[in-house]
């Protein structure tokens, strides 16, 4: 096969998602949008009829939906940062471990484990699964949901 094969294989195999360097590139490069606070290319990221699955939340289907929830990350969370020390790669899935860091919009600091699944088609996510170490977050949740139940914030 000629060089210039090779190199239309590769593109073909990153277009479809089965490449490991592009793949890997591809989460990288969300989480550098997530840790910019770039919402915008981080809903682009997914398909129009893209679906991120929070924990004890309604799947977000599309990029308006999904949008939406990261701003409201972004306004909850004006100091965060996500640092990726594992990423594996199995066909078009991404493994991701995660440790978040974060000051919410109270001043209080956060730092909490999660892992991410994504299913990535044609470049981009078809899905997000996020998996919150919970164990870690009883204390803070619980004064999250108290403010949400008494009306003092808004979802």
């Amino acid at each position: 096969m000629s060089t210039v094969e090779n190199q239309k294989t590769f593109e073909l195999a990153a277009r479809r998602g089965s490449d490991s360097t592009a793949l890997r590139a591809t989460v990288y490069a969300y989480y550098k949008a997530v840790n910019d606070g770039r919402w915008e290319d981080v809903a682009n990221f997914f398909h129009e009829d893209g679906v991120l699955l929070v924990p004890s939340q309604e799947p977000k289907v599309g990029h308006d939906v999904i949008l939406k929830f990261y701003s409201a990350h972004g306004r909850y969370f004006p100091e965060h940062h996500d640092d990726v020390p594992v990423l594996m790669v199995d066909g078009n899935r991404v493994m991701t471990l995660i440790e978040f860091h974060g000051v919410d919009r109270e001043g209080e600091r956060i730092n909490y484990w999660n892992a991410g699944v994504f299913t990535i088609e044609d470049g981009r996510f078809r899905q997000y699964r996020v998996i919150f170490d919970t164990a870690e977050l009883p204390a803070w949740l619980r004064r999250r949901n108290a403010r949400w139940n008494d009306g003092s914030e808004a979802g």
